[in-house]
């Protein structure tokens, strides 16, 4: 594909008020004054095409448009496989409108006819564009436009077990089999790490102490219980016991009022109340206190007279009405306190009367309890004291029988739990075996990969070299500390980094990477250089080539292209009758 340019015609873009020019096929030359327009013909067919300025920056219509005005168009003639197309892009009341042929077309028309691709087109059009990328973005385009290397032809380079290994892992590309890898990398070395925790934890149940066993005798247990039955069973005056229990109840109900106490009145509310009145009523007493006599002279005899202010009226009526409030308030608060009062003091007079019935009951009590005390009552009081000496002595073996029981339990359990710590212990030293076993594995995956990768950018650096002169792409690096092969990307001119080469050499290196990416894809732009006077001599790739170069005290001109700056109106021309009259656009010339 080989796209030139023929014409071009602009109206308002940047400092134009209207500018047309025609190109030779092969090489324009465009000199002028500073500020004269020239970086404005790349701009305009680059706008025309694109949209963009000069460097591919969006968005940069507006920018672009003449000062103080609201439309401008560009239009430019090109030709292509041996057909000519006029493309023109214009700009009114803010719209942008595209035509091919005079026929309505997008973007995505030109690019797909003209352009291919804009990173393409502005690596050739523009010299200063490539240079002027990211490394990523830059190299993005160099990968973009070098052809596909088989990866067999690849293999070929490398060894046979690193072949097999990578084939192994369904192979498509080395950087794919490298991230793959470090995300199973990942993986592995965390559940190692989880394997740790687990083969630690193992480890410190296998080093738990185990305690010995224990025995308990139940005959002595049996003994005493069958000791306290027949104790239980003597005879007990139950006489007493009946009573005594009585007497316990007796004393409970005492202190247990069998009734609820009453529901009082709540007097939060009345009390807040009465109390922000009052407050009201000292405040606006005071406001009523500081407010000054008016006195006022008759006309008529002369007297002075004292008068109330209306403000004073006001508050003493406002005062008169807080009184008045407050007053019933007041009455409703003492009214409910007396009969929550009333409430409180039956209640209390009926727990009163409850308690002194209870007390009564348990003098009654107490005083038969004492009748009943005789001869036998020595030895019913050692026949208790032994009860609960044997109930003492069985409740402390069954304590004991408890202890011995959890220690067994808690054996039992620490022996099992050491079987199954044994076998888990087993199993994740296994699983880490595994996985390191894995992880070496990948390691050495990554390493091959590594390894295609750079006979790769080898083989690729070869294609690149046979279109380059002084110009160098450097595509990897080698890593100081591990001497690893690590992917990079960067410009060099006669072995020097391009952020040190001057402007005249940044051009000559971007017209040797535009001869390369032309090269590659087979496609032809015209190059526009802009500042051509600063370089004295280069080798022009083989595509229309437009100069434009500073020529001291010069207006914009052309050594061999026309230029016309002059807008043309349509005309008559006064023909015979017999001849239609026609305008400046149907003349032959």
């Amino acid at each position: 594909m080989e796209l030139k340019i023929k014409n071009l015609e602009m109206k308002n873009f940047k400092n134009h008020n209207y500018f047309k020019i025609d190109f030779h096929p092969e090489k324009t030359i465009i000199e002028g004054e500073n500020a004269a327009g020239k970086t404005s013909i790349g701009e305009a067919i680059a706008w025309c095409l694109t949209g963009c300025d000069l460097f591919g920056t969006e968005n940069a219509t507006t920018r672009l448009m003449k000062k103080n005005k609201t439309e401008m168009y560009v239009k430019v003639t090109v030709e292509l496989n041996n057909e000519t197309y006029e493309i023109k892009r214009a700009r009114e009341k803010g719209v942008n409108e595209i035509t091919i042929n005079g026929t309505k077309a997008s973007q995505i028309d030109i690019y797909t006819k003209f352009v291919q691709d804009k990173n393409i087109f502005f690596s050739i059009f523009n010299p200063l564009y490539f240079t002027s990328l990211s490394p990523k973005n830059a190299k993005e385009i160099l990968i973009k436009v070098l052809p596909e290397i088989p990866k067999e032809e690849i293999f070929k380079d490398m060894p046979t077990e690193a072949v097999s290994k990578l084939q192994k892992y369904d192979f498509v590309t080395a950087n794919t089999i490298i991230e793959k890898a470090r995300v199973r990398l990942r993986e592995l070395e965390e559940n190692i790490i989880y394997l740790q925790g687990v083969i630690d934890t193992q480890k410190q149940l296998l080093n738990t102490k185990i305690p010995e066993e224990q025995f308990f005798d139940d005959e002595n247990l049996k003994r005493l219980e069958e000791e306290l039955i027949k104790l239980q069973k003597t005879e007990i005056n139950t006489e007493k016991i009946e009573a005594e229990k009585k007497l316990a109840e007796l004393k409970i109900k005492l202190n247990t009022v069998p009734f609820e106490k009453p529901q009082l009145k709540d007097t939060s509310q009345l009390q807040k109340q009465r109390e922000e009145l009052l407050q009201e009523y000292y405040k606006t007493k005071k406001e009523i206190e500081q407010i000054k006599p008016q006195i006022i002279t008759c006309n008529k005899c002369g007297n002075k007279i004292e008068m109330e202010s209306m403000e004073k009226s006001f508050l003493i009526k406002r005062l008169n009405q807080i009184k008045e409030k407050g007053t019933k308030v007041t009455a409703e608060l003492k009214q409910i306190t007396e009969e929550n009062q009333k409430l409180i003091k039956a209640y209390e007079e009926k727990v009163k009367e409850y308690q002194t019935q209870i007390q009564k009951e348990i003098q009654d009590t107490e005083n038969y309890i004492k009748s009943l005390l005789g001869e036998g009552l020595q030895k019913e009081a050692e026949t208790r004291a032994k009860i609960e000496e044997v109930k003492t002595k069985i409740n402390a073996l069954k304590e004991r029988q408890k202890e011995v029981i959890t220690i067994n339990q808690t054996r039992a359990a620490l022996i099992k739990q050491k079987e199954k710590a044994e076998i888990r212990l087993k199993e994740a030293e296994k699983k880490v075996e595994i996985a390191q076993k894995e992880i070496a594995e990948l390691k050495e995956l990554i390493e091959y990969a590594k390894q295609f990768n750079a006979k790769k950018l080898e083989k690729e650096a070869k294609i690149i070299e046979q279109y380059l002169n002084k110009v160098s792409l450097q595509l990897q690096k080698i890593v100081k500390e591990t001497g690893e092969i690590k992917d990079d990307f960067k410009i060099l001119y006669d072995g020097r980094e391009f952020n040190i080469l001057s402007h005249s050499e940044k051009i000559k290196a971007g017209l040797e990477v535009a001869g390369l990416i032309m090269g590659l894809t087979n496609i032809k732009f015209p190059i526009f250089i802009d500042d051509a006077e600063s370089i004295t001599s280069y080798k022009a790739p083989g595509t229309q080539i437009i100069e434009a170069k500073v020529a001291a005290g010069k207006p914009l001109t052309s050594l061999n292209a026309n230029i016309d700056t002059t807008e043309k109106e349509l005309i008559e021309v006064d023909l015979d009758d017999e001849t239609p009259q026609l305008t400046i656009d149907d003349l032959p010339f």
